[in-house]
């Protein structure tokens, strides 16, 4: 069975409405989460044998001039995750959540679909209120401090 197929039953599994891109490895699965409506892609490099699973918010776009801002919030974001990161267009402000699997010398499983799904999804909600803040011109210091508390190293 291919990557992409796994991942369908995965989701199949978990009851989630996707839907397979016509003659490409990809599922695309909109959802409504606590924070706004997210866009989910699954894609599959069956070649690489690696499968990447990409969540970002629907209808938005970061204003040119809050690029290199909500660049910082999102690399402050980064730093400790365990799986994944953000990522941000700096040429047109599109962001999303990533993480992937390479399954090059194993098998994968829904039991790994799921992870990488769960936790996009966990940190999509974690962060959105901090991003919508800094689109809206906080300071993402303090918009990731609200979310993470205070930064306990302080390098002098």
């Amino acid at each position: 069975m291919n990557l992409i197929d796994i991942a369908q039953t995965c989701l199949d599994e978990m009851a989630l409405p996707a839907t397979r891109v016509p003659n490409l490895p990809v599922i695309n699965l909109p959802l409504d989460s606590e924070h706004g409506k997210l866009n989910m892609f699954i894609h599959s490099h069956e070649d690489a044998r690696r499968l990447f699973v990409y969540t970002r918010p629907q209808d938005m776009r970061v204003p040119i001039p809050r690029i290199v801002a909500l660049s910082e919030f999102l690399s402050r974001a980064n730093y400790g995750l365990p799986l994944g990161n953000f990522e941000i267009d700096m040429n047109d402000g599109e962001i999303n959540f990533k993480n992937s699997l390479d399954i090059s010398d194993g098998q994968l499983t829904s039991k790994m679909v799921q992870t990488l799904i769960v936790f996009s999804l966990e940190c999509i909600n974690r962060y959105l209120p901090g991003i919508r803040e800094v689109i809206a011109g906080a300071d993402p210091k303090t918009a990731i401090e609200a979310i993470d508390g205070p930064t306990k190293v302080v390098i002098k």
